[in-house]
């Protein structure tokens, strides 16, 4: 079977893909081939990550080693957000920031400088402290400049910075006017320690999502506060995303341990089936859910201002 991207937009051409088992199996393998990528978890839209053969990173032993003294972890560099979240997560810690999706891997995050949200958040990139690197010489370097985007070798081991486990509240609102949404833009997108604005571009922004380590606020200039809880496309069932309506996690908790309709039955069956997202909502309170689910949105970064300058621009 043909091995396509996440989206299913690009199906690659590589003739091999190899899985060493060992950094010395690894270190051979860039010694001979002359012409190597890296596969990650194939979220890239494009054929940017492709080539005539291919290396995965996750046979390599990747220990999670937590070091609470020095506020750092040391994982693979195929590790997932999803496991290092779990791993965190019994030691009472969490990153500063998360990859929308549980699944995606922390070197291909890191590589691309994968975004953030929040005002106040770096991109991902922004939370090593250092990286282990394995050279087409057979060298395995240390740095501390994480973004290379797989130009400067292959990431084996990566160190990143922890913080005490913090809770999210979750809030989204509905029908936000465009005029709103241009004239207080920044306000905006500094509302919340994570901002997220979903639009299919008709009279009005379809949703603005807000995520917030203490009390959510409960109004947003023209737009109305959700009553239900909402998937990012609104005609999906918001089975799959974590508690939203400014709902706590331990609330969450206790109305999964009660008797519950068939969609909490169902939200508590995914957990089961995705443990690693259901870490991701212990530990940072987050949902485990691609924001990439409608585009175009626009996130709390400066990249999101230029999108929107752009777009206002066009429009009128």
């Amino acid at each position: 079977m043909a091995l396509s991207n996440w989206a299913g937009s690009h199906t690659y051409r590589a003739a091999r893909v190899h899985a060493p088992a060992t950094l010395d199996e690894l270190r051979a393998l860039l010694a001979t081939v002359p012409r190597i990528r890296v596969l990650g978890t194939r979220h890239t839209f494009t054929a940017v990550g492709d080539g005539d053969e291919l290396v995965r990173l996750d046979a390599l032993p990747a220990p999670i080693e937590v070091d609470a003294a020095s506020s750092t972890v040391r994982c693979g560099g195929a590790t997932t957000y999803g496991e290092l979240a779990r791993a965190l997560d019994g030691h009472g810690l969490a990153l500063q920031n998360l990859a929308s999706l549980p699944h995606i891997a922390v070197a291909g995050a890191i590589a691309t400088a994968t975004h953030g949200s929040g005002d106040g958040n770096g991109n991902l990139a922004t939370a090593v402290t250092e990286l282990e690197l394995l050279t087409a010489d057979g060298e395995l370097r240390r740095h501390t400049e994480p973004v290379s985007v797989g130009a400067l070798g292959v990431i084996t081991r990566i160190t990143l910075a922890v913080e005490p486990a913090y809770e999210v509240r979750q809030r989204v609102f509905e029908g936000l006017s465009w005029d709103a949404l241009y004239e207080h833009f920044g306000a905006i997108m500094a509302a919340a320690y994570s901002v997220s604005v979903f639009t299919r571009w008709r009279d009005d922004v379809d949703m603005v999502w807000l995520k917030d380590r203490g009390e959510p606020r409960g109004e947003l200039f023209d737009a109305r506060p959700a009553t239900v809880d909402r998937h990012p496309i609104m005609e999906l069932d918001a089975v799959s995303c974590t508690a939203q309506l400014g709902v706590p996690e331990a609330a969450l908790r206790k109305k999964e341990s009660r008797s519950c309709d068939c969609r909490d039955h169902e939200h508590h069956r995914q957990q089961k089936l995705h443990p690693e997202a259901s870490a991701i909502s212990r530990s940072h309170r987050l949902h485990g859910k691609s924001t990439w689910a409608v585009w175009p949105f626009f996130r709390s970064t400066g990249f999101s201002r230029v999108v929107l300058l752009l777009t206002h621009a066009l429009s009128v």
